[in-house]
């Protein structure tokens, strides 16, 4: 929203440059990308700051821009978009701006350009329209939704949601695990447990697990149901189809589940894909281009593995059926010959980084060209979430409880507008803001302990304070009488708190330029706290009922543009925003 003035700034710089005789057309194209908004000390005017070190690493360019500004700043005179240009520590260029054209174009671009009104080249380096493969979430038949997979959800969700938003193709898949021997352990225990199709289809995540643990308990004492788990799953992998249509069903039924607790996390994938897509026809084709390459070894044991930095790292066991690393490696392949992508993003834990080493590594030494456009996006772990006794966690028990906490916060609160009985899909809302952003405003590769009380509050940074917060802005534009305006008046919005608010609604393209950048949903969601605060003082002195037609009219373009950030924000973080709660 501060483009005008980015591109107007870059201008003069480039001039400067010229007349100094260090131009270079490798700076003009990205000058404007590095100039961030910001407020002076008084909190009065608004600055953009360019970073001279930063700038001059990303261009790698022979250009001194500390020796420009210090012997030629004589070439940057002011304006009528400049009011003032200084230095600050050798470090950066300081160009104070014309407060009143800025507070225009701010809030005129905000309420006057369709949405998304940031998809700018200042903000997406990249041509619009690039695709980018996100596989998130990815969780296995046998187990139960874990937290692990909550992290993934969340933290894929979002980065899915911000390349969406800066103009890419995002292609959403969720991989599930339904292939290797656990598959086999997995048949071993449904035919022990015999349950039946209809008792399946109700309950499949469930039964499907306590199954796997029958299984792993009967195999922990006899050696010959773990053999019998090995045989059943070597058969399915040559391609033995007796119990494929049974074992079709029970992943239908268990996506159907899984797409319920997808929709009250608001995630939608383009995709479904499994391990056992990839079978003996296709593990074949990997292994063919393995030895074709001459990078496959065959073991003492009889293992074949493939040397990665000195270390062997094995793709298929002695008895020939497959490890993951070969459907993943299968996976990869099937998806670039399917989407073309230019980036495909794996959003999995701390845990899995070596596979990920191996995954990449091997690629590369399989020589595809697009094998440096994958990227491993690691999370750390939660702690604190259990519900159940023991080790499980089921993701449903903890939306459950989460629900239920803020439906009782909701009944004690005397704000509360809706009919709990009549709309407790807001309550379910609401716990899943509270659980989103409790995760999201933490570090994405930190281990972090989740407390269920502080995440639900209305007070403190939370989801659910976020969601006040609109709602609260929303009703201030339906009841407040006044007209949106068309034009801004910044002679009317003098006030520090409109200042200070202005510059917030200013910053959000920064914000998401670094978000994007380092795909670290805590820079987005720190920022809007921010946001919140700065509408919560504004609230308080610049009230819109009761006042001058004009100023109330103005006072609530500022407050509109406020709501319009807010909304597009945590609509990229996942979260649908509530008008009412």
């Amino acid at each position: 929203m501060a483009s005008k003035f980015k591109h107007h700034v870059s201008r003069r710089i480039m001039e400067a440059l010229k007349l100094t005789g260090s131009f270079s057309s490798s700076i003009h194209a990205n000058l404007s990308r590095h100039l961030l908004v910001a407020s002076n000390k008084d909190g009065v005017n608004f600055e953009l700051v360019l970073p001279l070190k930063p700038l001059s690493q990303t261009l790698n360019s022979n250009v001194s821009f500390n020796g420009m500004k210090l012997t030629d700043l004589k070439y940057l005179s002011s304006d009528d978009k400049i009011s003032a240009i200084a230095e600050s520590h050798n470090e950066s260029l300081i160009f104070t701006l014309n407060r009143n054209l800025f507070v225009k174009e701010v809030l005129n671009d905000k309420i006057n350009k369709p949405y998304p009104y940031s998809k700018i080249l200042d903000v997406a380096p990249y041509p619009f329209g690039k695709t980018v493969i996100v596989e998130y979430s990815s969780p296995n038949i046998a187990k139960p939704f874990h937290i692990g997979h909550l992290r993934s959800t969340i933290i894929g969700n979002f980065i899915a949601k911000i390349h969406e938003h800066l103009s890419c193709n995002v292609v959403k898949i969720n991989y599930l695990g339904d292939w290797g021997t656990q598959l086999g352990l997995l048949k071993v225990g449904l035919d022990m447990a015999a349950h039946s199709p209809e008792a399946l289809k109700q309950n499949p995540i469930q039964l499907l697990f306590e199954a796997y643990v029958k299984a792993n308990k009967a195999a922990a004492s006899d050696p010959n149901v773990a053999e019998q788990a090995r045989n059943i799953f070597y058969r399915l992998e040559q391609g033995d189809t007796s119990e494929l249509e049974k074992w079709t069903k029970i992943r239908e039924y268990t996506v159907t589940e899984l797409e319920g607790v997808y929709r009250r996390l608001g995630v939608v994938f383009n995709e479904y894909a499994w391990e056992s897509m990839y079978g003996a026809k296709e593990i074949q084709s990997v292994v063919n281009m393995l030895n074709e390459k001459c990078i496959l070894d065959t073991q003492e044991d009889g293992k074949k593995a493939v040397c990665l930095n000195e270390k062997q790292i094995p793709l298929l066991k002695s008895d020939g059926s497959t490890l993951y690393l070969v459907r993943d490696i299968a996976a990869a392949i099937d998806r670039f010959e399917k989407h073309k992508f230019e980036e495909m993003i794996y959003v999995v834990d701390n845990a899995q980084t070596d596979h990920f080493v191996a995954l990449f590594g091997t690629l590369k030494k399989m020589q595809f060209p697009w094998a440096n456009q994958l990227r491993h996006i690691k999370f750390g772990r939660v702690h604190g979430m259990s519900t159940r006794s023991g080790n499980v966690v089921f993701l449903k028990d903890i939306l459950d409880k989460t629900r239920k906490m803020v439906e009782i916060k909701q009944q004690q609160s005397p704000t509360t507008k809706v009919n709990l009985q009549k709309s407790p899909e807001i309550t379910d809302i609401l716990g899943v803001s509270a659980i989103i952003i409790n995760d999201l405003k933490q570090r994405r590769q930190r281990d972090y302990e989740f407390d269920w009380d502080r995440a639900t509050q209305i007070q403190g940074d939370t989801g659910i304070r976020l969601q006040y917060t609109h709602c609260r802005l929303w009703n201030l534009e339906k009841n407040s009488g006044a007209t949106l305006p068309h034009d801004c008046d910044p002679s009317v919005l003098t006030e520090q708190e409109a200042t200070q608010l202005v510059q917030q609604i200013a910053r959000f393209d920064d914000v998401l330029k670094r978000s994007y950048e380092e795909l670290e949903a805590c820079i987005l969601v720190n920022y809007l706290f921010k946001l919140c605060n700065a509408i919560n003082r504004a609230f308080k002195t610049l009230p819109i009922k009761g006042q001058d037609n004009h100023i109330a009219s103005q006072r609530l373009m500022l407050f509109h543009a406020s709501r319009l950030i807010l909304n597009q924000g945590l609509r990229i973080l996942g979260i649908q925003p509530l008008q009412e709660m």
